[in-house]
């Protein structure tokens, strides 16, 4: 797992697809268009794509924990009015119970809540989190009392990719 500022991302890889996933969101306006978007890269269609939704923030033990075989997941939260800080975790998959076994379709496998949740973190506008395969993480956790409608984007990357 990586977490830090946009502004870092050079920091981390130079392969081409680390690459081609920070200047497509590098184009992204203030208000991207919702749905799937193919991301033009040398690892054929579907390598990278980037997914802009809507979502309400909810407490921790509502949220979906999953982790992924073939992509990497890059949340990226977009800014306000449509964007906004969520809280994030981060979980070894040895300290989890399975709750759905792994369907190749949807490329997730998902897992019941710890008791205890260690790797809590806001992730805020300005700021990217990296799930590699193999990191067990929920997402769109609130961060104030009430539940917040927000848009983010998650880029998909086939993790063979990113590798040196």
């Amino acid at each position: 797992m990586i977490l830090d500022e946009l502004a870092n991302w050079r920091l981390y890889s130079t392969r081409p697809a680390w690459e081609q996933a920070f200047a497509w969101l590098q184009t992204l306006t203030l208000e991207p268009a919702l749905g799937e978007h193919e991301i033009a890269c040398a690892g054929g269609s579907k390598a990278i794509y980037a997914v802009v939704f809507d979502f309400t923030t909810k407490n921790l033990l509502d949220t979906t924990l999953e982790a992924h075989h073939v992509y990497a997941d890059l949340h990226v939260p977009l800014p306000a009015p449509l964007g906004g800080p969520e809280v994030h975790a981060r979980f070894a998959l040895e300290e989890l119970d399975e709750k759905e076994p792994y369907a190749e379709a949807r490329d997730a496998v998902f897992f019941h809540h710890p008791e205890r949740f260690n790797a809590l973190f806001t992730l805020h506008p300005g700021q990217f989190a990296l799930y590699l395969p193999g990191d067990a993480h929920l997402s769109q956790g609130k961060t104030t009392p009430a539940p917040a409608a927000l848009r983010k984007v998650v880029v998909k990357i086939r993790a063979e990719l990113l590798v040196p």
